[in-house]
């Protein structure tokens, strides 16, 4: 690679090298970095064009007087130096009326601001520039500020399989705020469950996995039925064409009487102000999904009028189609009233936190959310990972990066509208592979390898920080596997809370360790839903599952399953259940995460990595009904160990942090 091509990628954040899982170091090819900086929208096919390009973008650079973006703490004063006299006003997030203003010489010093994203403009008086002002808080929300205790406990589980023994034929938002006070009354302070992401009505290969959504802004309206909509099943999992026909019926059913009704009703008024609300990007969303049901699912084989989004094609359609994109609009309403209803009766119930959300690492490639208008993900190249001893080709996730110079272009307000989204009903999120705000692997469009590309670690930390504080919403980060060094400290250092899974956490000895010595700042959990259950574990049916399908070797099996079975022995002639979870309830963790199916003894976990057809991915029911849950000896006793741990709610209903709720317009 040319000197001039080097800098190219190193000005882009395109990593030459990486650190493999054996610890060696593996040098990218200069064609697959060049490719990755294909994929941001700059091909260069020659040094001399590699040449002009790096030239362009330092002679810009070199002509704005001050630093591109700065990052200041809240209520604090700042200097920021310049390179030659400007005007300056500073224009504060939400307010077009500048806060100050200014002629600067070689310094401009900053007022103390309040917390948000500002702009402060510069002005020689022939052109304009733009400084981005992060003022974060010192850090994102804590248990204790969030919930006034220092140690909580919640149960994590599958919205979709939420069927109360079979009455819904999928999970609902209002089965679970039922199946969540049920956990309550056991001491519980949040239920946690999958990604409620838009996935779309038409999906690629009937897509149900929950961590490939069409626009992550958005709400499924899958779980938008009610246990009158239809006969639920009566097998042990989800019947997806049964269930989303059903749900799609009702809803459709349910419009055609909201549209009856005056204009002055109620109803009326409040979905209007939804829509006003939602602006250009819920128009832009239904659009999407009317067009399609005409095209398909994936906009980049659309006919070229409407991948480009010529103007007089997109007006046609939207004349058309006027009572279905209302129909899009007032289902994403219906959603977004169910899940408030459902944080509602969470906290009433007396949980402090309530909902546990997932915000999944990126969208699907051609989903909604990558043909959104000025959107700032790309699609020339796909979210991955590099070899491991368990992938050793590697991962292609087969969804869309977040480009850093788009996000950082736009003042990260793409980014922080996605917080937003996400944290709206939300006591608590976790941020899906949270390594990303630091580094993703890319892998280009047609390649075997790919590189990594950093991210603006700094500012991402301050904009979840800032939105954190503004919703009163605890951040998790999932921070599994190979860490880059550093980056802990800094997720802690913002508040952001870590991931401690216990089956991870082996001794020399076999056993597990102890877990009154991890990290304060976490969560502690056995599991995940890509891992096995309490029993599945210690039965090692993950690895018979993967063994019987290949994808283990009859040797790797045996030492897994004896590894399996000496880390049970560890733990001594007790019931395995029970057992972890004392040992979770006991941890120094302040939060603890507990699976409704290990509660009820469940074998077969949620997800089996690797597997398509040959596990139930993403469809096994709850195993346990409300009535059940309420009533369960099993869930009496884990509630009393936790208590005892200091880690119960009081069963007192707390405020509703400021969360908006629309759950008496809802039908």
């Amino acid at each position: 690679m040319t000197d001039w091509c080097h800098e190219l990628c190193r000005h882009f954040g395109i990593g030459s090298d990486y650190r493999g899982f054996d610890g060696q170091r593996v040098s990218v090819t200069p064609e697959t970095r060049m490719a990755v900086l294909a994929a941001m929208g700059h091909s260069v096919g020659s040094e001399a064009e590699a040449h002009a390009l790096v030239e362009q973008l330092r002679h810009e650079d070199s002509l704005h007087p001050a630093c591109a973006e700065i990052i200041v703490e809240t209520g604090k004063s700042a200097t920021i130096k310049t390179s030659r006299p400007v005007d300056w006003a500073i224009e504060v997030e939400g307010n077009p009326e500048p806060l100050a203003d200014g002629l600067a010489t070689d310094r401009i010093d900053l007022p103390p601001l309040p917390m948000g994203i500002h702009r402060l403009v510069l002005s020689d008086g022939s052109s304009d520039w733009v400084t981005w002002i992060l003022a974060r808080p010192q850090h994102a929300v804590c248990v204790a500020e969030r919930t006034k205790a220092p140690r909580v406990w919640g149960v994590t589980t599958a919205l979709y399989g939420l069927t109360d023994a079979g009455k819904a034929q999928i999970g609902s938002y209002n089965l679970l705020g039922s199946y969540g006070a049920a956990m309550a009354h056991h001491g519980a302070d949040f239920v946690g469950i999958n990604p409620v992401h838009a996935m779309g009505r038409t999906r690629p290969d009937d897509v149900i996995s929950p961590y490939s959504p069409s626009h992550r802004a958005f709400l499924n309206t899958w779980h938008t039925g009610t246990v009158e909509h239809g006969k639920g099943s009566s097998t042990d999992r989800v019947d997806y064409p049964a269930a989303l026909d059903a749900n799609e019926r009702a809803l459709k059913t349910s419009f055609m009487r909201f549209r009856g009704l005056p204009d002055d009703a109620p109803e009326q008024r409040a979905f209007a102000a939804f829509d006003r609300a939602g602006g250009a990007a819920l128009d832009d969303y239904a659009l999407f999904e009317v067009l399609a049901d005409r095209f398909g699912p994936d906009w980049r084989d659309w006919p070229s009028a409407f991948k480009t989004r010529d103007t007089t094609a997109i007006t046609a359609v939207q004349s058309e189609e006027q009572v279905a994109l209302s129909f899009l609009k007032w289902g994403q309403w219906q959603a977004d009233c169910q899940i408030g209803q459902a944080q509602k009766q969470l906290l009433s119930a007396g949980m402090r936190i309530g909902l546990y959300l997932d915000l999944a690492v990126g969208p699907r490639l051609g989903g909604a959310e990558t043909w959104a208008k000025d959107s700032p993900q790309v699609t020339g190249a796909t979210l991955g990972a590099p070899p491991d001893p368990l992938s050793p080709a590697g991962q292609s996730w087969g969804l869309a990066p977040l480009s850093p110079v788009t996000c950082r272009a736009q003042g990260y307000a793409g980014f922080a509208r996605l917080l937003r989204s996400v944290m709206r009903h939300a006591g608590m999120i976790r941020i899906d592979h949270v390594i990303g705000l630091m580094r993703s692997f890319w892998i280009p469009d047609g390649a075997t390898e790919g590189a990594y590309v950093s991210y603006p670690l700094d500012a991402l930390l301050a904009v979840v920080a800032i939105e954190s504080q503004r919703s009163g919403t605890i951040v998790i980060g999932e921070d599994l596997g190979l860490v880059p060094e550093g980056l802990r400290e800094k997720l802690a250092g913002s508040g952001i809370y870590g991931m401690e899974i216990l089956q991870f956490l082996r001794d020399d000895a076999g056993g597990f360790k102890d877990t009154a010595h991890i990290r304060k700042k976490a969560i502690c959990a056995f599991a995940t839903h890509d891992t096995p259950t309490i029993k599945g574990f210690f039965s090692a049916e993950d690895a018979r599952l993967q063994a019987d399908i290949g994808a283990l070797d009859t040797t790797r099996y045996e030492i897994i399953r004896a590894d399996r079975t000496a880390a049970q022995q560890t733990l001594g002639p007790v019931a395995e259940v029970p057992e972890i979870h004392h040992r979770l309830a006991t941890a120094g963790s302040e939060m603890v995460a507990v699976q409704l199916d290990d509660i009820a003894g469940r074998v077969s976990q949620q997800n089996l990595p690797g597997t398509i057809n040959e596990h139930p991915n993403w469809q096994q029911v709850a195993p346990l009904a409300i009535q059940d849950i309420e009533t369960s000896p099993d869930f009496a006793q884990l509630g009393a160990d936790m208590a005892q741990q200091g880690r119960a709610n009081t069963g007192k209903p707390e405020k509703n942090h400021g969360q908006s709720d629309c759950s008496n317009l809802a039908h």
